[in-house]
């Protein structure tokens, strides 16, 4: 199964990041300016069929640093992490205010074989509590198909 990226949206907390987009003049390379220490990160994350709208993953409040700080804790995630952050930027617990670069460079990637065709999108929320809002968001348009 192969899944190729259709679009990417980014939103961000303007109190808590004073930037997250592009580099200007790249359009393969993304940065976020953190203007705050953050001690605790949890991450939201859903998969939904784009057509129906109906949730077919859904994670709520994994806690980010102690995967940051032991990627093998998760091999899926493992896999994101280097696709999108790659050696461009280390990330560690309490992440510290600073600019981080992340790859906007995937365009086609595998998915797991029970991953059914059809088109989806991906929600990716990080934020600083369990139930706080948000820092940042993404969502990503792509499509499935088999190969």
């Amino acid at each position: 199964m192969k899944a190729v990226c259709l679009g990417l949206e980014l939103k961000y907390n303007r109190s808590n990041v004073d930037y997250f987009g592009l580099v200007p003049g790249e359009s393969q390379k993304m940065m976020i300016n953190s203007t705050k220490l953050f001690k605790n990160i949890f991450l939201d994350n859903r998969i939904q069929n784009a057509v129906s709208n109906r949730t077919i993953y859904n994670i709520k409040n994994l806690a980010i640093c102690n995967f940051l700080n032991n990627r093998l804790i998760s091999k899926v995630y493992s896999v994101i992490y280097e696709g999108f952050v790659g050696n461009s930027t280390v990330f560690r617990c309490p992440v510290q205010p600073s600019v981080y670069y992340l790859s906007n460079s995937v365009r086609e990637f595998e998915v797991p074989i029970f991953h059914q065709p059809g088109m989806f999108r991906l929600y990716v929320k990080l934020k600083a509590e369990k139930e706080g809002n948000m820092l940042t968001e993404l969502i990503w348009r792509y499509r499935v198909r088999r190969i």
